[in-house]
């Protein structure tokens, strides 16, 4: 049993030395690649986060989503919030 154990030993630390003489390849990262977080704005409607590349600008400018039950989530005059 001992010898069974010393000789998985060895092999585990053979296996870390080839490795790290070997070192790791790793893909490298492309930094035109697409960002992993987009900017999120809040609709000034019904207050849904959305990417800012979906979203449109009303009269005003502020933000709002395309989505059509837009104003039926409009909780402005919710005397709640």
């Amino acid at each position: 049993m001992a010898r069974l154990l010393g000789l998985l030993l060895l092999v585990g630390l053979g296996w870390l030395i080839v490795r790290q003489l070997l070192g790791t390849r790793r893909p490298s990262r492309d930094t035109s690649a697409t960002p992993r977080f987009e900017k999120t704005v809040r609709c000034s409607r019904c207050g849904v986060h959305l990417p800012l590349a979906l979203s449109t600008r009303d009269a005003s400018g502020a933000p709002i989503c395309n989505d059509s039950d837009c104003d039926k989530r409009a909780f402005r005059n919710d005397p709640d919030r």
